[in-house]
């Protein structure tokens, strides 16, 4: 099944994560981005897109931390090579995915609010300059392993 990247959730997609099983859980934000090689900013400012999104980070861990919202950035890292399986761009050459995160909320309706915020709006500028798509999948910490 080809893969789908994108920027902004589809209504649907809002409306099923608010009422997934474990929705009023703390839920665990996996994020598979793939950046820009140049930042695409109003004013033309040439910056690559990873420096772009890394501002938007930055900002948002702030945010959260600011909101006093129990949970972050648990994990984030470069896409480094393929062990199991295989994608597009084995060794992270102009794969499908450049960076792997997981950010924890408490539960998907202040994940909902956060990104929803006045605060957000001032931010979401850098994801978009930066970001060319994304799978964010939501997980719950129900003990795999």
């Amino acid at each position: 099944m080809p893969t789908l990247n994108a920027l902004d959730p589809t209504p649907q997609q809002l409306k099923d994560f608010l009422v997934h099983k474990g929705a009023e859980e703390p839920v665990f934000m996996l994020n598979l981005l793939k950046f820009k090689d140049r930042a695409t900013y109003n004013d033309g400012e040439d910056i690559s897109g990873r420096e772009a999104y890394s501002r938007y980070a930055s900002a948002f861990a702030k945010l959260v931390k600011e909101s006093g919202i129990d949970g972050g950035a648990i994990f984030g890292g470069n896409l480094n090579a393929w062990m199991i399986g295989k994608g597009d761009g084995a060794n992270n050459e102009n794969g499908e995915w450049d960076s792997v995160a997981i950010f924890k909320y408490p539960n998907a309706a202040i994940m909902i609010e956060t990104v929803s915020s006045d605060a957000y709006r001032k931010i979401h500028k850098h994801r978009r300059a930066g970001l060319e798509g994304q799978l964010l999948i939501s997980c719950d910490d129900g003990g795999v392993f």
